[in-house]
Order: structure tokens, then C-alpha cells, then sequence
């Protein structure tokens, strides 16, 4: 629990940090004066003074803010003398710099994360699309999928990987689908229609593959690096019983901590036969009692294709522009009522229990979860909504084209009704999060 509030802290205080940094930084570097960095909205709780800039942190963490002398921004001020250190004493390119730089910093953030990931990783294939899982009451069901059917194509482009599968199933969302499948020794086509895209959580596909029980990657100082067990290699039999898949394979080692099984696995066209005592470790089942489990120390198995750094970039820029344009995606779907704001919206209270269980779920997951958190907040804080960087870029742009800048009153109010649309829409999503969890 402990972990996981820390996690939640990082998480929400790097990508505000990141944000105000990119307005700090412009700013000093268009020489506006910087009033307040604020980690958190109003009241202060804490700071120090350093030079003309108070640095705080304050009470309300939805966010932060940068507060730039001569500007009229969500803190209401309206005094300006037209210094030249003053925000609105800066030619209009200039004060544009200045309000784009948070949201450039937040994309920046997504491409470097996701270039280190995607570097670090390399290209992970999982060379399956046979289906080995099927939800109960999901949409799947009703396209009429079963257990054991091979996806050979999606709208007629051919998957071979699990990821090539969802990579198309997600670029034909909200249209009609057609899965090519072969089921026994027949090929056949079911269709998902786009009709029914607009029932409740009709965009997961509740499938999952089916593993072969083929060993990935093999940990160290443990039973199945012991027997020399290695990448590649196909388990045949457990105690002379046949294993037709992954999941079978560790049922019958999960039920035998620290017992002996005997084991035949496959490598290279040879038969190769041992002994094997799983490892004894403790879980909590279901309904959360405590349990014994057996594991021998490998993974699933992919494929694992390292990438060059300039390719592990330019894969940055590819799923950083993924996650915006999935976004939209939703933006729209809930604007063309096709998807409830339930369905899409999430916020303060999801984004905590999202980064509390990728924090529990590794380091990975959690830098996975940042970079794409950052990339959606660089994404809504463009959009021209008043208070937010894209209401400032807005009025910026009508300042430009008319070459006349736009009165204090008129400022105030677009603030004010810009606050009161901010400060509505922050309850209505806290709504959302509270009923999301109490209805499940």
C-alpha cells in the first residue's frame, strides 16, 4: 500500500512538473518574470522564495501552475503596468512559445519514455492467434468466437502475432470487423458490427491467445535453470501426462510445490527427459486466502527482436501519435454519442489506482503508464477550452489575426467562464471515478 501511494505521488507530481517546467523554462527564456511555480492549485501550503519566483506546493492536487507577472490566468489577477518582464508586453510569437512549451514538454516526455522502452526492449512478438480464453458475457461471445480458433485476418490484412491482431483490431474500431478464422479444417468469417460498438464495453475484445507450453525466458537460481532448461524448448509431458498448451503446463506445476514431476520437453527435434521439484511460493487465491503454489522459474515465450536507437526513437514518435489519436478517437466517440463518458472518461481517482497497480506490476508498466498519461494530458491541455493552455492559445491566435490585443475585461471573463467549465467538469469526472468504483 505503502508502494503504491508513493507511485500515485510520482506519477501525478512528474507529469505536472513536467508541464509548468516547459512554461517556466519559455518564460525565462522570453524574459517574463515568474511569479509562482505551484505544484497543486491554491491555497499554498509550503514553499521557498528564490529571486522574483515563489516555488510551492500547494493544496489541491489536480494539478499546477505558473504564474507569469502581467498574465490573466486562472489565479484572477488583472494587474498589469506594462513592464517589459510582463507577459503581455511580449509580441504574440513570443507568448505563444510560452503556452505551447507545457504541452511540447508533455509529448516530449511520452516519445522519450516510450524511445527508451521500445530501445531497452526491443521488438517483442508473441507468435500466437490461436485463442485460448474467452470472457463469459463479453462482445466476443456475440461475433461468435470460439476457444481454439486460429485469427488468420483482420479486414482481410493477415495477422501472424498476437500484437499484429490487436494493432488492426484497434485501427477498425467503430466500423464493421471481419475476422478471418480457421476453425478445425474450415475457414471461416465472423463479423463484429459496428451497431453494436455502442453497448457497454463492446470496444474490449475479451479474447485472449493460446499459448504454446514453449519455455521464454529462463530466471536464474531457480528449478528449471537447475535441470538446464532453455529458451525455445517445448514441454511435452508432465508425469508422462500430455500438456497441450501453456496453461495446462502450469495448473500441473502450480499443484506440486515442492514435489517432483517428471518432465519431457522437445529441442531441436530431440526428446529430452528429467526430474524437476517446483519451487514453493505463497499467493492469495481468489477470494483471498493464502496458498501454495509450485512455479520453476520460466516465462512464456515471444520473440525478441532487438531495434537500433534511431528505429527505437522514430517507434516513439509512432506510439506517442498512437495514444493521441486513440484519444481523439474517444473525444469523438463520446461528442457522436457512441460511447457513454463513462465508458471514456477518467480521472484523479482512476489514474491513482491505475499507477498503484502498475507500480505493483513493475517498473516497466509504470513508466508505460507515465508516458502515456503524459501523452493524453499534452493532447487535453491543447484543446481550446478557457483555462487551459489551448483557451490562452486561442485567444493568442484571434489577437494575431486581428493585430489587436484583446481587452483585460474580455480576458476575465473568458477566465472566469473557463474556471467555472474547468471546476464542473473536475467534479463531473471525480463523479464518474466514485461511481466507476462503487458500481464496478
Amino acid at each position: 500500500m505503502g508502494f503504491s501511494f508513493l507511485a500515485i505521488i510520482f506519477v501525478f507530481g512528474l507529469l505536472v512538473l513536467i508541464h509548468e517546467l516547459g512554461h517556466f523554462l519559455a518564460a525565462k527564456w522570453m524574459g517574463v518574470r515568474v511569479e509562482r511555480f505551484s505544484i497543486g492549485f491554491p491555497p499554498r501550503l509550503f514553499g521557498k522564495k528564490v529571486g522574483d519566483t515563489d516555488y510551492c506546493v500547494s493544496a489541491i492536487p489536480l494539478g499546477g501552475y505558473v504564474k507569469m507577472s502581467g498574465m490573466i490566468d486562472e489565479s484572477m489577477d488583472t494587474e498589469a503596468t506594462g513592464a517589459d518582464y510582463e507577459f503581455n508586453s511580449k509580441p504574440v510569437w513570443k507568448r505563444l512559445v510560452i503556452i505551447v512549451a507545457g504541452v511540447v514538454m508533455n509529448f516530449f516526455l511520452a516519445v522519450l519514455i516510450l524511445s527508451v522502452l521500445n530501445f531497452t526492449k526491443g521488438e517483442k512478438i508473441t507468435p500466437y492467434t490461436e485463442i485460448g480464453i474467452i470472457g463469459k458475457e463479453g462482445i466476443s461471445k456475440k461475433i461468435g468466437f470460439e476457444i481454439g480458433d486460429k485469427i488468420l485476418s483482420v479486414n482481410n490484412v493477415p495477422v501472424s502475432s498476437w500484437e499484429g491482431f490487436q494493432k488492426e483490431y484497434l485501427n477498425n474500431l467503430n466500423q464493421d470487423i471481419t475476422f478471418s478464422v480457421k476453425r478445425d479444417s474450415e475457414i471461416l468469417d465472423l463479423v463484429y458490427k459496428k451497431e453494436w460498438f455502442s453497448e457497454k464495453n463492446a470496444e474490449f475484445l475479451d479474447i485472449w491467445y493460446r499459448p504454446e507450453a514453449r519455455v521464454g525466458n529462463v530466471h536464474g537460481n531457480t528449478p528449471a535453470m537447475a535441470l538446464g532448461l532453455q529458451k525455445g524448448d517445448l514441454i511435452l509431458r508432465l508425469n508422462d501426462q500430455p500438456v497441450a498448451d501453456w496453461y495446462e503446463m502450469t495448473k500441473v506445476i502450480r499443484s506440486h510445490p515442492e514435489k517432483e514431476i517428471r518432465i519431457d520437453w522437445s529441442r531441436d527435434g530431440r526428446t529430452m527427459s528429467g526430474y524437476i521439484t517446483p519451487a514453493k511460493y505463497q499467493e492469495k487465491d481468489s477470494l483471498e486466502n493464502d496458498i501454495m503454489v509450485g512455479k520453476i522459474g520460466v516465462e512464456q515465450y515471444y520473440e525478441h527482436y532487438s531495434i537500433s536507437l534511431p528505429r527505437a526513437v522514430i517507434n516513439g514518435f509512432r506510439d506517442t501519435f498512437g495514444l493521441i489519436m486513440l484519444n481523439i478517437r474517444g473525444v469523438w466517440w463520446v461528442i457522436s454519442q457512441t460511447k457513454s463518458v463513462e465508458e471514456v472518461l477518467g480521472g484523479p481517482i482512476m489514474i491513482a489506482k491505475m499507477a498503484g497497480d502498475a507500480a505493483a506490476a513493475g517498473w516497466e508498466p509504470l513508466w508505460t503508464l507515465i508516458a502515456a498519461l503524459s501523452a493524453i494530458l499534452a493532447f487535453m491541455n491543447i484543446l481550446p477550452i478557457p483555462a487551459l493552455d489551448g483557451g490562452h492559445l486561442l485567444l493568442l491566435i484571434i489577437e494575431g489575426i486581428t493585430r489587436k490585443p484583446i481587452s483585460t475585461r474580455t480576458r476575465v471573463i473568458v477566465q472566469q467562464v473557463g474556471m467555472a467549465i474547468l471546476l464542473t467538469l473536475i467534479v463531473f469526472i471525480l463523479y464518474v471515478d466514485i461511481r466507476r468504483l462503487i458500481v464496478g
